[in-house]
């Protein structure tokens, strides 16, 4: 689904992980209760993305079955990090990743298109056939030899590889500090249950504090704690800080559209009026996509 056309091959070390040269530090947990957006705009923005990759994914299961992985009831985890990428981002996704094409608005008719490459004017989207995070570490290598403060973000594939397939892609961005951001969704069924429930993320985390960058962990389901790890991350790559793994716990028994509508609620920047609007635009934008798709 995305990376700029223009792809890198992807970038890999020779050696073996290096060896731990201390006892590992407990990886950094990020929640909605520290700092959050208090604009009302930023707000209402994130709660729209999740909305319109909730509906755009709930059309698609009914017209396409099962040519898209879908990500319904975390779309959090996608909509935050790319909420604030700018035209000359890049996001690297697998090509049937549903949500990630439409959290930056992807014209939906072009959803359809018989082509491995969809531009928009505001980022630009193709096809990863390789795995994203290896794909991902590429164009970031080139954003960085190139000199220009541009960020990856890289969405892990919905069937994930054994841990050792990302261990030198995950130790070469750290050594060249590339400008790119790792996210993993890991299913557990308690947000604030211990790394014995997820070994994985644990895993992961650990790996990149050894490798010279933060693995944060974060509850998936908020999308609120998801963009803010996700803003801190993208400031550090853009100044040359280098990479953040953000691994995402997440749950089927909280809804991120209902957990926003509460959050919202209680900051007084709720208006039902607004989102019955929204709502309507964004079906109006799906039957309109809908209908040129018949005609063509």
């Amino acid at each position: 689904m995305v990376t700029k056309s223009r792809n890198q091959p992807a970038a890999t070390s020779t050696k073996s992980p290096a060896k731990k040269t201390q006892a590992a530090t407990p990886p950094k947990t990020v929640s909605s209760n520290g700092s959050a957006p208090s604009s009302q705009d930023t707000l209402r923005r994130l709660y729209t993305s999740l909305l319109r990759a909730r509906m755009v994914q709930e059309r698609a299961r009914e017209m396409f079955e099962s040519n898209y992985e879908l990500a319904l009831g975390h779309e959090a985890i996608i909509a935050a990090p790319t909420a604030e990428l700018t035209a000359e981002d890049t996001i690297a996704a697998s090509p049937k990743n549903l949500a990630a094409l439409v959290a930056r608005g992807l014209a939906l008719d072009g959803l359809l298109a018989p082509t491995d490459c969809v531009t928009r004017n505001s980022i630009t989207h193709a096809s990863v056939p390789e795995d994203p995070f290896v794909a991902g570490t590429g164009i970031a290598l080139a954003h960085k030899l190139a000199k220009r403060q541009r960020v990856v973000v890289a969405f892990c594939p919905q069937e994930s590889p054994a841990l050792e397939t990302w261990n030198e892609t995950l130790k070469f961005a750290g050594e060249h500090k590339l400008p790119i951001l790792f996210v993993i969704k890991n299913g557990v069924a308690d947000q604030q249950s211990s790394s014995e429930h997820a070994p994985h993320l644990e895993a992961f985390s650990f790996m990149t504090r050894d490798y010279g960058y933060p693995g944060i962990i974060v509850d998936g389901q908020d999308v609120v704690a998801v963009w803010r790890a996700a803003q801190e991350s993208i400031h550090r790559a853009r100044n040359g800080a280098g990479p953040t793994l953000i691994d995402c716990r997440t749950d089927s028994k909280r809804d991120p559209l209902a957990y926003m509508e509460h959050y919202m609620r209680k900051r007084d920047v709720w208006d039902d009026g607004w989102k019955k609007e929204t709502g309507r635009g964004i079906e109006g934008e799906i039957e309109k996509a809908w209908a040129t798709l018949v005609q063509r």
